[in-house]
């Protein structure tokens, strides 16, 4: 059945430049001090997990994600592997995209722009990993991504419209205050991205209008659950707690400016914004619906290509470190290759050492035999401090068959 790009609607950009101007002029209004520009640097856009170049060394690129062209995959076989996993599983989701607040319309990156952001090279290497990890196709592996990202993201602008809804009448100010406190807190209580990528998997299991291959899905998972901190928090299903704990947060600005049953009703206002709903919203007004939060590409260029570099562990490593440390491997017989024999038996072909990087196949090979996935691999690089703390592994895995680019 037909699905819009990522379940992503048309923009609306007479709408977003309204919301803008809207909260502006309720930031304005607010008691307390709101003034941006007295806020530090370290609390500026972007916020905590979002890593850009910078700006004086390429050229930024912005298109609108319902007109411009979809992307295409660049990578082959003998391309080289960029880890785009392995940085999500030690910073977040927002290694791959970001939502930029209304308020934060002036400031860079994408200036007099807002909404959700997706970065193009850092997607197209995640939705190719996936494509090598699922055997799915590349359309379909960047058509999920996108839809999981995007509601991840929007989760962000949901609690950001509904805040500006309390402020609007309210009179005190709730969002800025709340992600200052964030910004301080170590990534485990960052509790929003906890609900945030509980609805983005949520946004992946079948309903009468669509549906996405399972081993997609499962990838997707296995993604969440090997992420830092609270952003693993997303593979529960049970997330009262986080939502307690997030409303906490939101409501701490207000400190003891009143008694303990006004800070109980704010606490429970503040509450009633933390679900997600996008066929049935009930507490956003019309002006701030969720259909009216645009959606962009973005990426950095010099010469025409990206400057974004990729995460890439060497070859170096994989033979030396992962192979013959982590692995336990030992030398099977040697012609024009060296072949190893792993803890678990199977026989592996290491890389030529010649050549700097990895390609596709040979990283998805080796770790489909070792039988790990992409965001296995790269959380147990962080967890041995990259091959040298608690190795060899133990268990042992069995390999992956089966996988296109795995074992087999």
């Amino acid at each position: 059945m037909y699905k819009s790009f990522g379940q992503i609607p048309r923009s609306n950009p007479g709408a977003a430049s309204n919301i803008a101007d809207a909260a502006r002029h309720v930031e304005s209004s607010l008691d307390g001090d709101l003034d941006p520009d007295a806020i530090p640097d370290a609390q500026r856009f972007p916020r905590p997990g979002v890593e850009i170049p910078n700006a004086d060394d390429s050229q930024e690129v912005v298109e609108d994600v319902d007109s411009a062209p979809l992307p295409v995959s660049q990578e082959q076989d003998d391309e080289s592997h960029e880890g785009s996993v392995g940085r999500v599983v030690e910073e977040g989701i927002e290694y791959l995209a970001f939502y930029k607040s209304f308020r934060d319309v002036q400031r860079a990156p994408a200036r007099n722009r807002w909404g959700i952001f997706f970065i193009k090279k850092r997607c197209i290497a995640l939705a190719t990993d996936m494509n090598f990890s699922t055997g799915e196709s590349f359309a379909d592996c960047l058509d999920a991504l996108a839809a999981f990202l995007y509601t991840h993201e929007l989760y962000h602008y949901r609690f950001d419209a509904h805040c500006l809804q309390m402020e609007a009448t309210g009179g005190l100010p709730v969002y800025r205050p709340y992600r200052r406190l964030v910004a301080n807190r170590p990534i485990y209580e960052w509790h929003e991205e906890s609900i945030a990528n509980f609805y983005a998997l949520k946004a992946l299991l079948p309903n009468p209008r669509f549906s996405y291959p399972q081993p997609i899905c499962d990838y997707l998972w296995d993604l969440v659950a090997n992420s830092p901190g609270a952003y693993a928090g997303g593979i529960s299903k049970q997330q009262g707690a986080r939502r307690d704990q997030m409303a906490q947060q939101a409501s701490a600005a207000f400190g003891n400016a009143g008694p303990t049953a006004w800070q109980g009703l704010i606490e429970s206002t503040i509450r009633i914004g933390m679900g997600l709903s996008k066929q049935r919203e009930a507490t956003l007004s019309s002006f701030l619906h969720l259909n009216n939060c645009p959606v962009y590409w973005i990426d950095w260029v010099k010469g025409g290509k990206s400057v974004l570099v990729p995460f890439v562990a060497s070859v170096s490593e994989i033979n030396n470190d992962f192979i013959k440390r982590y692995l336990a491997g030992v030398q099977d017989h040697h012609s024009d290759h060296s072949f190893y024999r792993i803890d678990n038996g199977e026989k592996v072909k290491l890389p030529n050492p010649h050549r700097p990087d990895l390609t596709n196949r040979e990283f998805h090979n080796i770790i489909g035999k070792a039988g790990m996935t992409s965001p296995q691999f790269y959380k147990e690089r962080t967890r041995t401090s990259v091959w040298r703390k608690e190795v060899p592994r133990s268990p042992v895995l069995p390999p992956r068959f089966g996988q296109n680019g795995a074992a087999g």
